[in-house]
């Protein structure tokens, strides 16, 4: 029997090591004989099949661009064909080198290559001479070349390619199926040898196990026991081996791990007591054991010291202090390094995170987001939760932003759609509400612009109507006060005939000889007299109607000064100046009237004196006193007309003095009105980029019809009176016009 179980075991080694040597031996000649017949295959039959389908692609290539070149013919394409096929015959004779090479030591094969190389030089040469053809345009010469010289060459070396393609496959397949053949019968004879190395293994092994087994068995077992924390073991062996050593060295580890488990028990108990100072005695285990309790005294030092500061550190980090960080541990501790310092990062980086998107947000920039991948769990919930904050703010935000620019560009109609919330629901409602007033003022501006653009045409148009009845008016004024200038003349003329046959009334009786010539004159005059009172009569008539004409233009710019509101205001005061001044022409003229009806009344009565004094020529001796009463009445009428003339001479003065005002007053107006118009014109172009709602601009477009309405009204109020200027010249009608006038003026 074997003394120690390390011979056992060199035995057992050299009993299987021996026959696997032979095996693998014998296995390793049969991998070199596989090699270099794969490598055969491959090298020889597999690249040569793979250059003959090579040249076969290539040359098909080559008949492919000569029929392009039939085709197409273009001399830029032929040229560029011409040159691709020149490249690949170049090619397909390096493949044919290649394969002679290849297959120089294989005699069928290299008489098929000898084949297909004399019929591929007859090939070349004549797609060489067809090509030529081709490029010089015979097309025919290059078909009978085809046909002559290239067919025949073509189809034998594509039947050789194909040939020796076929011959290299079967040689292939040849080569394979010996191959098989000998691995077949390697891995059989390998398949032997193994099982029996196996059997031979297994039945030493049996024989070992057998003798050593019980004994490592027990020891075994007594060391699980150990493992498994029973200390009251008790192992039972027998013979000379190692294994008896064993078990009393079982029996000594026993008794040393009670003793340590012993002390650390106690150890255990003081630190529970809270004695965490309490160390195990290390003198009192010798060896290793004492290292085993120094260390495990180190070790609770150690983590008590680490849970100390974890302790520090961690109330330190609870109120915002990350400026401490965890001592560098060795070894796997060095995780709990680790841990904190990350939990320090962490903490440092969700509060750059905060105070980043903070300051982004401050700068106005809330488009700037919180990286979530740097963080996890509640962490990454933080900088989420900020993350959407960021987003619905700038959400929020860009929509105000592009309503603003809506606005900006002038589009009104834009507005804040979409869910808000709280100061954000605020905000778009008063951002809506602000659109919605400015489209709201803005139509109104457009409204009045357009309303001001038509008034002020429409005043322009007015005024120069106006403008064009005051030059007539002031014309007619001129020739007025032409007539009162010669109506003064007579009417002087009458008082100096007056005060003349006052006269000779007094001499009437010691003249009275003479009496029928003078009264004959006195007829006259005082016809004369008659006729001219009927004109200034008809004159003044005139002149009223002129002041009523003006009242009316007058009211006309006072309404279109009012429609244009501010901007005319002046214009305003001007037409009611000139109102005023038409009044009082009109009270004026209706004075004049009363005093000219007064003395035409007079003078028809001094007129039927005269007749009767010339009828009673024989009664004139006896009545002389009495011509004298009368043409002493008479005197003092014809005084008074006199008076009454230079009143109305002075009136009419100072109505072609007004009427000149007037037209100069009138073309400031039009002027006005038509820089107003401009101006107008430039606002309606200024709100006119802003886009509002319909409704609006079709209320600004339909509203000046009520002026054009007015406008037509106040036209068919002032023709009467352009009729009745023109008309002048017939006294009855015209009293009878200037009368009705009068009535209008009261009603307006």
């Amino acid at each position: 029997m074997l003394p120690t179980i390390k011979s056992k075991f060199i035995l057992a080694l050299l009993g299987t090591l021996i026959p696997s040597i032979l095996l693998c031996l014998f296995l390793l000649n049969s991998l070199h004989t596989s090699k270099n017949n794969v490598g055969t295959l491959y090298n020889r039959d597999f690249t040569g099949s793979a250059l003959a389908s090579s040249i076969d692609g290539q040359l098909t290539r080559v008949d492919i661009n000569i029929l392009r070149m039939i085709a197409i013919g273009t001399p830029e394409l032929i040229t560029q064909w011409k040159q691709e096929n020149q490249t690949r015959f170049t090619q397909v004779a390096a493949s044919i080198v290649e394969l002679k090479q290849l297959l120089s030591q294989e005699a069928e094969h290299t008489a098929q290559l000898q084949k297909i190389t004399a019929s591929y030089a007859l090939m070349q040469a004549g797609m060489q001479r067809q090509i030529e053809l081709i490029e010089a345009g015979d097309i025919a010469g290059g078909a009978e070349v085809n046909r002559t010289q290239v067919k025949d060459n073509a189809n034998a070396t594509f039947a050789g390619l194909a040939t020796l393609r076929d011959e290299l496959a079967a040689s292939a397949k040849l080569r394979y199926q010996q191959q098989q053949a000998t691995n077949t019968r390697a891995i059989t004879l390998s398949a032997i040898a193994l099982g029996l190395i196996a059997l031979a293994g297994v039945s030493i092994a049996m024989l070992l196990g057998n003798a050593i087994s019980r004994s490592i068995q027990r020891a075994v077992a007594a060391v699980e026991q150990l493992s498994r924390g029973v200390l009251d073991v008790d192992i039972k062996v027998t013979g000379k081996d190692e294994t008896v050593q064993l078990a009393s060295a079982v029996y000594r580890i026993r008794d040393r791990l009670q003793g340590v488990i012993a002390a650390q028990l106690e150890m255990a108990r003081r630190h529970d007591a809270g004695e965490i100072s309490y160390r195990m005695d290390e003198n009192a285990f010798p060896g290793e054991f004492g290292h085993m309790v120094r260390d495990a005294n180190a070790l609770a030092s150690s983590h008590i010291a680490m849970t100390m500061r974890l302790t520090q550190i961690i109330g330190r980090y609870a109120i915002g202090d990350l400026s401490d960080e965890m001592d560098r541990l060795p070894g796997e501790k060095a995780v709990v390094t680790e841990t904190m310092n990350q939990v320090k990062q962490n903490l440092q980086a969700i509060n750059q995170e905060i105070s980043r998107l903070a300051s982004a947000a401050a700068a106005g920039d809330f488009s700037v987001r919180g990286d979530t991948e740097r963080f996890q769990h509640d962490f990454r919930a933080m900088v989420t939760s900020l993350n959407h904050l960021m987003s619905t703010a700038d959400g929020n935000l860009q929509s105000l932003s592009a309503l603003l620019q809506s606005i900006a560009a002038g589009d009104l109609t834009a507005r804040m759609s979409g869910e808000f919330n709280g100061v954000f629901a605020q905000m778009r409602d008063d951002a809506n509400t602000t659109a919605a007033q400015l489209a709201e003022i803005v139509g109104r501006i457009q409204h009045s612009a357009i309303s001001i653009n038509s008034a002020a045409s429409e005043i322009a148009a007015g005024n120069q109507d106006l403008s064009h009845r005051t030059e007539q008016q002031a014309a007619n004024l001129e020739e007025t006060a032409a007539s009162m200038e010669e109506l003064t003349s007579t009417v002087r003329q009458n008082a100096e005939h007056a005060r003349q046959a006052n006269q000779l009334a007094i001499g009437a009786a010691s003249v009275a000889s003479q009496g029928g010539e003078i009264v004959s004159k006195v007829v006259g005059t005082m016809a004369g007299i008659e006729a001219s009172s009927k004109k200034i009569a008809d004159i003044i008539s005139v002149i009223d109607g002129i002041s009523f004409q003006t009242n009316i233009l007058a009211l006309n710019a006072a309404v279109e000064a009012a429609r244009a509101g501010e901007q005319g205001r002046g214009f305003a005061v001007v037409a009611s100046e000139v109102r005023t001044l038409a009044q009082r022409s009109t009270a004026a003229a209706k004075e004049i009237k009363g005093l000219i009806d007064d003395s035409v009344q007079r003078v028809t009565e001094g007129s039927t004196l005269v007749h009767t004094a010339g009828n009673t020529m024989a009664e004139l001796v006896a009545s002389v006193q009495r011509v004298t009463d009368i043409m002493g009445e008479i005197s003092a009428a014809s005084q008074e007309q006199s008076v009454g003339i230079e009143q109305v001479n002075i009136t009419v003065t100072q109505m072609d003095e007004t009427t000149q005002q007037n037209a100069a007053l009138v073309e400031e107006a039009t002027a006005a009105a038509r820089s107003m118009e401009e101006q107008a014109g430039q606002l309606t172009e200024a709100v006119a980029v802003f886009k509002i709602a319909q409704t609006s601009t079709h209320s600004a477009r339909s509203a000046p019809t009520a002026s054009s309405k007015l406008s037509l009204v106040s036209g068919r109020t002032v023709a009467p009176v352009k009729a009745a200027t023109r008309k002048a010249s017939a006294p009855k009608k015209l009293a009878a016009t200037a009368s009705s006038d009068g009535s209008n003026w009261q009603e307006f």
